[in-house]
């Protein structure tokens, strides 16, 4: 083989494992991302929606933190109301679950179980998604405003 050749080879070996590289990169990525977001789906919420509607504001530290009080004064509140509607979403929860047992064949009926406790496992409890083992789950808070992060900018260059 030539030098030309080794060469071209070698170029198409780095892009190749650069392609790779990066497309493993960003999977760990977003699979971090998503993960945060499966377990503090509220709190996240939060942020974006802040960072979203006052970005661009130029808002001093001051407003910052008012800010930031209300956005969590609100998510509260929204927790409140989920603790209140949440014995009827479980009931209705309980009632669907029969239905579908009634339709099922015995051996479907164990692996349905099973399937409802796989599902249970991995979406653990949040702050808008408890259920009877854990009432009381609660989000971690965001101790700082995550407001004013992208000012100067539009909300969606951000």
């Amino acid at each position: 083989m030539n030098k030309t050749w080794k060469a071209i080879l070698g170029v198409l070996l780095i892009y190749i494992f650069g392609c790779f590289s990066g497309a493993v990169s960003t999977s760990i990525f977003f699979h971090h991302k998503l993960l945060e977001f499966l377990k503090h789906p509220g709190v996240v919420e939060l942020a974006v929606l802040e960072k979203q509607l006052t970005g661009n504001l130029g808002l001093d530290e001051d407003q910052k933190k008012q800010v930031h009080a209300c956005f969590l004064e609100n998510l509260e509140q929204r927790k409140e109301l989920q603790k209140e509607i949440q014995p009827q979403v479980q009931t209705l929860n309980r009632q669907t679950r029969q239905q579908i047992t009634t339709i099922l064949h015995p051996g479907q009926v164990e692996l349905f179980n099973q399937n409802i406790e796989k599902f249970r496992k991995r979406w653990a409890p949040t702050a808008f998604n408890q259920n009877e083992e854990n009432p009381s789950a609660s989000p971690v808070q965001p101790s700082s405003p995550a407001t004013n992060s992208g000012a100067g900018q539009t909300p969606a260059t951000q």
